[in-house]
């Protein structure tokens, strides 16, 4: 180690309180821990061509790169205490709200466009269905929506069968847990005991068939980094999932919505990274997960969109790779 300046820094740090931070260059720091062990940070601002001082763009395209903020503290800034707890969806949401929200009152789907859905069962919970369109550039438009807790199937099956479209949707994909026989039939006196029966079974029964079991990763941490790619670059795209929305509130609107989906929106809006615990954070056992509740519309959104391809990526005029969904 010979360059003066890392050696008057060095000699500096035995001087002082162990931990505090020497600079002795942009982004160089170095120190010592309570041992005397001399510590060295490195960065990314120590590149030349990375100094956002000098270079801006190069932070401003590296950071699309990220799903979340507290994924880009802990690489690329150096923060261990960034910890999660972060909002997912809300900052892209509310800065590009106007791309990616239909607020046209007018606005209907053409025609010719093909007619898809996520459902996710729920008791207690609320049971959703979103409905999708996917026009002839492979965009995808969720545009109506079914969002309803504490009923029961053969409640929920005539009030879904009056969506506009809802015979349309081919196909349904579907929370896989609803197709395995684990509803036991109650037994009436002198009668033969009833075989078990799928929830699916249980909708067909009630005129709804077109569910099929979504078959790929169900990973919120997944699901997440594909929505980002759908709705990334958007200063210079346009996104290729929209959402037609023309009622949104800051509270769930339970019920039918023929045109809109305020619920995904909202649950959208609300979705959080799990924070991390102070144990998760000293072992650098980091976690991406999502909190696990007001996901129901989330989840139906999760099925349909994880079952198309990811967002492709083209060059644009730069030489720069901008998103463009791939047709399905």
């Amino acid at each position: 180690m010979t360059n003066p300046k890392i050696l008057e820094a060095l000699q500096e740090t035995q001087i002082v309180a162990p931990q505090t931070k020497i600079k002795f260059g942009t982004g160089l720091h170095v120190w010592r821990t309570y041992g005397g062990i001399p510590v060295m940070r490195i960065h990314y601002a120590a590149h030349p061509d990375r100094d956002p001082e000098q270079h801006p763009e190069w932070k401003v395209a590296e950071r699309r790169k990220y799903t979340s903020q507290a994924a880009w503290d802990r690489e690329q800034e150096i923060v261990d205490e960034a910890g999660g707890g972060e909002l997912v969806f809300a900052d892209v949401l509310v800065t590009h709200w106007k791309k990616i929200v239909i607020t046209d009152p007018a606005w209907r789907p053409d025609p010719g466009w093909r007619v898809e859905g996520g459902f996710d069962h729920g008791k207690t919970n609320p049971t959703a269905l979103e409905r999708t369109y996917i026009d002839f550039d492979g965009n995808i438009i969720y545009a109506g929506e079914y969002y309803q807790p504490g009923r029961e199937i053969w409640q929920h099956a005539p009030v879904m069968k009056r969506m506009p479209d809802f015979a349309r949707m081919e196909p349904c994909f579907a929370d896989p847990t609803i197709f395995p026989m684990t509803v036991q039939q109650s037994q009436r006196p002198g009668e033969a005991i009833q075989r078990a029966k799928s929830i699916a079974e249980l909708y067909a029964e009630q005129g709804i068939e077109g569910f099929i079991p979504f078959a790929y990763d169900r990973s919120d941490v997944s699901f997440a980094a594909r929505m980002h790619l759908h709705w990334s670059d958007l200063e210079h795209r346009a996104p290729s999932v929209r959402i037609v929305c023309r009622n949104y509130n800051e509270t769930p609107q339970p019920g039918l919505h023929p045109w809109d989906c305020p619920n995904l929106l909202w649950e959208l809006m609300r979705a959080r990274r799990v924070k991390l615990t102070a144990q998760q954070l000293l072992s650098r056992n980091i976690s991406e997960a999502l909190v696990d509740k007001d996901n129901h519309a989330r989840d139906a959104m999760k099925y349909q969109v994880m079952s198309h391809p990811e967002p492709s990526a083209r060059a644009g005029a730069d030489g720069a790779e901008i998103g463009e969904h791939a047709a399905c």
